[in-house]
């Protein structure tokens, strides 16, 4: 039998943004499980489908916001242009909309030290580090280049949430190797920041960077759930209304599920 409801065309045009939302998201996740030193690209494409996500989910809870205390008027194209592509700016959009809800997403401010750093990574390279390489070859370049910075960032995570153990091990093991194949070997090879690799950086890396990609994630995961909420609050909120006008958008991410040891050993989004 069919149902021939028919849906205000803001439910089906949120819908596919919900599907786009989270195929970003889930693909920029599983880029950055794989990336390391070995694998830049994997850090762009990770870069790339995450900060699209990002924006677009925050984006869309703008709209709905303003929808529900618009009389279901949606921003025009001027206003949601006038954001721009600066996430930390729709973070703090974000922020705001959830005081007026009741939910709690945290100000950027009380967020940790990398949870910062990744989404001012995020937001430079949805403005303007994206096209870092190729505006540096005309001396045009704006920001810090992205893989420096995910070299930071890769290096806080390293010293803050790795556990000392499993560096050391790591570091003995590729000291062991290189060591063995010294006389026989020459590397060249650069890092994340541009700088020469020795053999056993070269060979420590992959496994250092394997690690901390797990915590980043973790960070990442970590500042997704309470949008998430948010928008389910918002989401909820469609009930109140003879015809919700918008889905239930929070079904698009409930594979965003803050749980430690789950994320840690995820490889694949979602």
């Amino acid at each position: 039998m069919n149902h021939n409801t028919k849906f205000p065309p803001s439910v089906l045009l949120l819908q596919q943004e919900g599907h786009l939302i989270s195929a970003c998201l889930a693909l920029g996740l599983t880029e950055l499980r794989v990336a390391n030193v070995h694998n830049k690209g994997a850090f762009y494409s990770s870069l790339l489908n995450i900060s699209v996500g990002i924006e677009r989910l925050m984006k869309a809870i703008i709209i709905m916001q303003h929808m529900l205390t618009n009389n279901l008027s949606v921003p025009t194209k001027k206003q949601l242009k006038d954001y721009g592509h600066k996430i930390t700016d729709l973070y703090d959009e974000c922020v705001k909309i959830s005081i007026s809800n009741s939910v709690n997403l945290p100000k950027r401010s009380l967020l940790n030290k990398t949870s910062q750093k990744l989404l001012e990574l995020l937001s430079d390279f949805a403005q303007t580090t994206r096209y870092h390489n190729l505006d540096a070859l005309s001396d045009q370049q704006i920001g810090k280049d992205p893989l420096e910075y995910w070299s930071e960032i890769m290096s806080l995570i390293l010293k803050q949430d790795v556990p000392k153990q499993t560096k050391d091990k790591i570091l003995e093991v590729a000291r062991m190797h290189a060591t063995a194949i010294d006389d026989m070997t020459i590397t060249m090879m650069q890092g994340l920041n541009k700088k020469p690799l020795t053999t056993e950086e070269a060979l420590a890396l992959p496994e250092l960077y394997d690690e901390a990609t797990k915590y980043a994630v973790l960070h990442l995961i970590e500042m997704l759930s309470p949008i998430r909420d948010l928008i389910s609050k918002l989401s909820g909120l469609a009930y109140g209304f003879s015809q919700p006008p918008f889905p239930q958008m929070q079904e698009f991410l409930e594979w965003i599920w803050d749980d430690r040891q789950h994320v840690l050993r995820k490889r694949r989004w979602p």
